[in-house]
C-alpha cells in the first residue's frame, strides 16, 4: 500500500512486523497471484539504470525491506519500518510452514544438489524445480520456459531464485489470472537454506556486519558490488532527505 509516509528511493516499502507479513501470505496463497521483492541497497542501485526491475516493482504486491544497512537510513527520512525482514530468514519460515502443512512450490533456480538437500531437510513440501541456464534471460525461448514452468505447476508459493533482476523480471512476466499463490524473489537463500553457502554468524547479523562476512567469503564476486552500492547509498540518501526538508518547507509556507 503506498503512501507519502512509506515511500523513499523511489519504493514504497512494506512497514509492518514479519508476522503480520506471514499472515498476508497464508491468506494471499489462496488468492490470484502476486509477489513479494525484497529490496536492499543493490536493488535501489539497480532500480536507477533498469527500466524492466523498476516495473516489476511497481507490480509487487508487497516491497519488504531486506537490509539492516538500509533501515536505520529509512527511519531517518521517516520511513517506520518495524522490523529488517532479510530475505534468507523469510524464505526459512516459509519452508517451515509449507513442510508442517505439506504445501507445493515450484523453484526457478537453485541447483540439483541444493533441491536434493531441500527434500531431506523438507520431506513433506511437493516441490517441482527448474534451473534455466546461464544467461537465460537473454533467451526469449528460455524466458518462457521458465514461466511456462510456473504456469504449469500449480502451488502455494513460487520461489524465483536467479538474482536481481532477472527473479523480478520473472515474477513480474506471470499475470494474475493465469495462476493462484504468491510469488518471492529470494536470492541466494535457498543455499544458505541448504547450507551450502554460511550465513554470518548471529552476532555480526545483529552488528548489520553480515555483508562483511559475505564480502569475505565471496570477495571476487562482491567487493565491487558493494563498493558501487557504498557510493550509490550515502548522495542517494543526501538527496532524499533534501527533497523531504524542501517539501516540509514548501507546505509550511503554503500553511
Amino acid at each position: 500500500m503506498s503512501s507519502k509516509t512509506n515511500h523513499a528511493f523511489g519504493v514504497d516499502f512494506y512497514t509492518g512486523s514479519k508476522a503480520a507479513l506471514l499472515a498476508t501470505i497464508r491468506e494471499g496463497v489462496r488468492q490470484p497471484y502476486s509477489f513479494v521483492v525484497t529490496p536492499n541497497v543493490d536493488h535501489l542501485a539497480q532500480l536507477q539504470d533498469s527500466a524492466p526491475l523498476r516495473n516489476a516493482y511497481a507490480k509487487a504486491r508487497l516491497r519488504i525491506c531486506d537490509s539492516r544497512i538500509l533501515m536505520p537510513l529509512l527511519h531517518r527520512l521517516g520511513v517506520p519500518v518495524e522490523e529488517v525482514i532479510p530475505g534468507s530468514d523469510l524464505t526459512m519460515d516459509l519452508l517451515r510452514w509449507a513442510d508442517r502443512d505439506g504445501l507445493r512450490i515450484v523453484l526457478i533456480g537453485g541447483t540439483d544438489e541444493e533441491v536434493g538437500k531441500l527434500r531431506q531437510l523438507y520431506p513433506r513440501i511437493e516441490l517441482h524445480h527448474h534451473n534455466p541456464p546461464m544467461g537465460f534471460i537473454k533467451s526469449p525461448e528460455e524466458v518462457e520456459r521458465c514461466l511456462r514452468f510456473v504456469r504449469e505447476h500449480p502451488s502455494e508459493l513460487v520461489f524465483y531464485a536467479v538474482g536481481a533482476p532477472r527473479q523480478e523480471i520473472l515474477a513480474s512476466s506471470i499475470e494474475q489470472h493465469e495462476r493462484t499463490g504468491m510469488g518471492f524473489c529470494i536470492g541466494a537463500s535457498i543455499s544458505f537454506a541448504t547450507g551450502t553457502v554460511k550465513r554470518a554468524p548471529r552476532w555480526m547479523q545483529n552488528c548489520r556486519l553480515e555483508w562483511l562476512h559475505r564480502m569475505a567469503s565471496e570477495p571476487r564476486r562482491l567487493v565491487r558490488r558493494y563498493l558501487h552500492d557504498a557510493l550509490f547509498i550515502i548522495p542517494a540518501y543526501r538527496r532524499e532527505r533534501a527533497a523531504r526538508l524542501h517539501t516540509g518547507r514548501t507546505a509550511n509556507q503554503d500553511v
